[in-house]
């Protein structure tokens, strides 16, 4: 099927809506008129006007999406002086299939490719072609892998597939605006109607794009040989697992603690070549497959490539000599996609471990200084806690001050590879399991202090040798969860701010504009340290309060008690501003 034949299919599809619209709306009109003509009833008149109001609105924000703005992909460009030779192949392979070469070319962050054209006249007028790339494909895949790839994008391209990515996409956000004036769990006929229409639409559009997603792949095995085009496709898709495996357990590793690695490519680079073997071998996802499915599942489109011609000329050198100079375009990417401003960043040898024990060391302070509070000591220790029985320490931290402690005493280590998740480990390597030793210390009977006290020798850890819990907690690094405008905290007025380890008061001088809403958001921008630190705010961690007294939740009155007896009152108004879902938040914290 031509492009702009799919476009106007697409153009089709979505007037349909309207035209329901449209009918829904003389019938309303019709009725309504014949209704009034006949009883002299100002509620029907009214829940008619309604009726036609909702329509109009969902139509005239619906077609919002189909106005013309910028394609603006997230990455760098890659100029033909950046890669001549990738450009060289993607003029060769314009060649080929006959159809023209992107106007531009971008790398992108993740895993991935594809091709868009910012057609015109929804899909019928030609426009510029953009080739997004992920770095990260070009660092797994060989050359005449990612030829394969590119094959593929290309066969989009022959099929004018590109042109009416822009319109397909525009209907679908059409569709959604359409939808939202009409919630799912309602018993709504016009709702039923609208919704009938837009599950005939989305699945008429996911038919098309499997179609073509088995032209571009015939395409690409005609082009780049079967086994490059069936290796690029059963890699592509594990590419992407590895790629989110890698930024949470390793560059996330120190997100939470104000660290980042100096090299976030490179050490994706080594975890592939740790995990090469295994990539190699593992077979593709396997799914059932679904009527909504954009693309057809793997297995199937491997089948297919089946048919494919071998070829003898296949080039196996790495994908990353397609670019002029690789480390000057990495460094490149990574600044524009990755924002570590405010971090300390570490080279690869210090990172994983120095992230694990900075974690741990502000996990142990927070079980540290629940023992201080309990043992009424300016410091806590694990001595303490052994004479402590049932004592409210938490489990988390617990555990985190004895793998310190037992990482000092030299019987448990840090041990970082690119294969598995990091871990700690004893010096054999065998797994380390604190599970039981952490259950007898919070238990704390006579049998399970004798245990515990036995297991932390065998570790080595003398527990009054290890002390923490000095210093209290801080909002530094602690996430804003939501906020209360115009709170009223012990008779003062102001704005409450709600993070993840404690409320921030902030006193208002003067009155209040509005319902405080700005003056909420601009709090929220800022960071929680700094807003914490500003003259009269109140930082009320959650881990020193012994007791919260709810008088009333909508909206929200309560009076807090520290441990050390101090007594806070916090009362919000009904016309105070309240962000998203802070209400729930408040209650959650507050329990």
């Amino acid at each position: 099927m031509r492009g702009w034949l799919r476009a106007a299919k697409v153009v089709l599809l979505v007037s349909g809506f309207y035209v329901l619209a449209a009918l829904v709306f003389v019938l309303l009109a019709f009725g309504g008129g014949l209704l009034l003509g006949t009883i002299d009833n100002g509620l029907v008149f009214l829940v008619a006007a309604l009726g036609l109001g909702l329509l109009l609105g969902a139509g005239v924000a619906a077609l919002l999406p189909f106005r013309e703005k910028p394609f603006v992909p997230n990455g760098i460009p890659l100029y033909r002086d950046d890669a001549p030779e990738l450009w060289a192949t993607l003029t060769e392979l314009a060649e080929t299939i006959g159809t023209r070469p992107p106007d531009q070319v971008w790398l992108t962050a993740a895993p991935g490719a594809s091709v868009v054209e910012q057609a015109g006249l929804f899909g019928l007028k030609p426009g510029r072609r953009f080739l997004l790339i992920g770095y990260p494909v070009l660092q797994a895949f060989t050359r005449a892998q990612v030829r394969a790839v590119l094959a593929h994008e290309f066969g989009h391209y022959g099929q004018l597939d590109g042109e009416t990515s822009v319109p397909g996409y525009r209907a679908h956000v059409a569709v959604a605006r359409m939808l939202e004036r009409f919630p799912r769990r309602t018993i709504n006929p016009l709702s039923w109607l609208f919704r009938g229409y837009a599950r005939l639409f989305i699945l008429t559009q996911r038919v098309g794009s499997r179609r073509r997603e088995y032209g571009a792949d015939q395409v690409m095995g005609r082009i780049a040989g079967r086994v490059p085009a069936q290796s690029a496709l059963r890699l592509l898709p594990l590419l992407g697992g590895e790629w989110v495996h890698y930024l949470h357990h390793h560059v996330g590793a120190g997100a939470e603690v104000g660290l980042a690695p100096a090299d976030v490519y490179g050490g994706f680079a080594r975890m592939l070549e740790a995990r090469r073997d295994w990539l190699s071998t593992a077979d593709a996802p396997i799914r059932s497959p679904s009527r909504w499915d954009t693309h057809p599942p793997t297995v199937e489109r491997l089948w297919a490539l089946e048919y494919a011609p071998d070829r003898s000329d296949v080039d196996e050198r790495p994908a990353l000599g397609l670019l002029a100079d690789s480390a000057h375009t990495e460094a490149r990417l990574e600044e524009a996609v990755f924002d570590f401003s405010g971090r300390r960043r570490l080279p690869w040898e210090d990172y994983p471990r120095e992230s694990a024990l900075t974690r741990l060391k502000e996990e142990a302070e927070a079980a540290y200084r629940a023992i201080a509070r309990a043992s009424g000591q300016p410091v806590g220790t694990l001595e303490a806690l052994l004479s402590l029985p049932g004592a409210d320490i938490p489990e988390e931290g617990l555990a985190a001050a004895i793998l310190l402690a037992a990482c000092d005493a030299g019987s448990v280590r840090f041990a970082h590879r690119w294969d598995d998740e990091p871990d700690f480990t004893h010096p054999d390597g065998s797994a380390v399991d604190l599970s039981e030793l952490v259950e007898d210390l919070l238990i704390g009977g006579p049998e399970e202090i004798a245990r515990a006290r036995a297991t932390l020798a065998g570790l080595g850890i003398d527990p009054a040798a290890t002390a923490g819990g000095s210093e209290r907690v801080t909002p530094r690094g602690s996430a804003v969860l939501g906020g209360l405008a115009n709170v009223r905290f012990d008779d003062r007025p102001g704005h409450l701010l709600i993070t993840e380890r404690g409320l921030i008061f902030v006193p208002v001088a003067g009155k209040v504009p509005d319902n405080g809403k700005q003056g909420l958001l601009d709090l929220m921008a800022e960071e929680p340290f700094a807003v914490a630190a500003r003259a009269g705010s109140v930082w009320l961690p959650y881990e020193e309060l012994s007791r919260v007294e709810r008088r009333r939740d909508i909206p929200i009155k309560a009076t807090v008690t520290r441990y050390d007896g101090t007594e806070h009152r916090i009362h919000a108004v009904y016309t105070g501003y309240v962000h998203g879902e802070s209400h729930d938040t408040i209650l959650r914290v507050l329990r």
